[in-house]
């Protein structure tokens, strides 16, 4: 599923998971631990580098395919929260290891010209 996204998408849904994966290391029950606040937020508290437009867009395409799921509020995602099919796929692929999240998050920003 991953060779589906773009590779900003593939960044920020990384980014998402290794938030998922700390909280859970902190103790934050596992539906906590999946929710983010407004696509705002992530933009504020994750992706403050990006353009808030790129943060909304890439939010619409891991949401079109199933890997987050939203609720939209005007023109904007007012709630946004990790799928847990999005989560079965990065467990195969990281086996929760927030060390390989971060490495394959570094290689793919690197991958992307703008950040």
């Amino acid at each position: 599923m991953l060779d589906e996204l773009t590779n900003e998408s593939k960044f920020l849904l990384a980014s998402l998971y290794k938030e998922y994966l700390q909280r859970r290391k902190d103790g934050v029950d596992r539906p906590k631990a999946r929710k983010f606040k407004k696509e705002f937020d992530i933009h504020d508290e994750i992706m403050s580098e990006w353009s808030q437009s790129d943060v909304h867009d890439s939010i619409s395409e891991l949401s079109n395919l199933g890997l987050l799921e939203t609720s939209s509020g005007g023109d904007a995602f007012v709630s946004v929260t990790l799928s847990p099919k999005a989560i079965a796929q990065l467990e195969f692929t990281f086996k929760d290891r927030i060390n390989s999240v971060l490495n394959y998050a570094a290689k793919i920003k690197n991958a992307i010209p703008f950040v």
